[in-house]
């Protein structure tokens, strides 16, 4: 369990209060990090019996994001897409509603930087500083407490929260002042993710079609310059066709699209992106989008007429 500091709960010569809105598969263990360094947590989630393991151990039940900020001096969200996050954060009952002198509010979510700067402005408006934080890492990793966290804001509050953030992050980068910087360091860095994804998913089904068992390659990229993350966290379930979800199709979509988007915007071009996005795409198709994106695999095999091992 890790111990707390008097740096770490203190905050402004109060005990900081932390809110958590958004308990899936990462905001569970993140916030199990937070209660476990000894601040007072408030959650709240869409559906109520997500939080029932953080009530259990000692966590407050918040009723709607507006009550959670009404109780808290830093406010973390981390909702499915730019849609929820306005909506948790700006609509009624919402984090805003509930602002008070003090109040930080950390967004967390994987979303369009337009829609970051849109809520920092919002924000702003009423008094509270914000920060665009998305992480980079798994379930397992947030249970360790080593995420990567890209946060952008004033770089006062990113001093402020870093205890905060260091309870559920083993490398944390201020991307600068400037809010949607931080989620555009995700969209790259989810850009580079799903293109290798794309990439180790040609490589198993060529090796398949030359017939060369798939495990080899995992084997012999395991050293030299070809080895990648892509290939030792995805290869062993490509080869297994075990597709259960760590980020899904639908969400590595969404963010590859973001970042043809971005790429449109800044006059960069971004072929083998676009490839992989068309990929994805071709996996929703087939109904295959709540599962993993390494899942492209079974389109790719499709194409070369490799027979379906369901």
């Amino acid at each position: 369990m890790l111990r707390p500091t008097a740096d770490t709960l203190y905050f402004g010569g109060f005990m900081q209060r932390i809110g958590f809105i958004g308990i899936g598969l990462m905001g569970l263990q993140i916030s199990r990090r937070i209660l476990e360094a000894g601040y007072p947590l408030t959650v709240w989630n869409r559906t109520k019996e997500k939080t029932e393991p953080l009530t259990a151990a000692g966590a407050r039940w918040g009723g709607s994001p507006k009550t959670v900020a009404q109780n808290s001096d830093v406010v973390f969200t981390m909702v499915t897409d730019s849609a929820a996050s306005e909506e948790v954060i700006c609509g009624p009952n919402g984090v805003l509603e509930g602002s008070h002198p003090g109040l930080i509010l950390i967004d967390m979510g994987s979303i369009a930087p337009e829609m970051s700067r849109s809520i920092a402005r919002q924000s702003q408006a009423r008094g509270v500083p914000m920060l665009d934080a998305p992480v980079t890492g798994n379930p397992k990793v947030a249970s360790d407490g080593n995420l990567g966290i890209m946060a952008a804001g004033p770089k006062p509050t990113f001093e402020a929260c870093l205890p905060i953030l260091q309870t559920m992050g083993s490398k944390i980068i201020h991307v600068g002042e400037e809010n949607g910087k931080g989620t555009t360091l995700k969209l790259i860095n989810n850009l580079i993710m799903g293109v290798a994804i794309e990439a180790v998913a040609e490589a198993l089904v060529l090796a398949s079609k030359a017939g060369i068992d798939p495990q080899k390659v995992i084997e012999i990229t395991s050293v030299g310059g070809a080895r990648t993350g892509a290939m030792e966290t995805r290869g062993p379930r490509m080869a297994r066709h075990e597709f259960s979800p760590h980020f899904s199709t639908n969400n590595m979509y969404k963010d590859l699209s973001s970042a043809m988007k971005l790429a449109e915007e800044f006059g960069a071009s971004l072929p083998a992106a676009s490839i992989s996005t068309e990929m994805l795409r071709a996996a929703k198709s087939q109904g295959k989008g709540d599962l993993d994106s390494c899942v492209v695999m079974t389109v790719l095999e499709a194409l070369a007429n490799i027979p379906d091992k369901k």
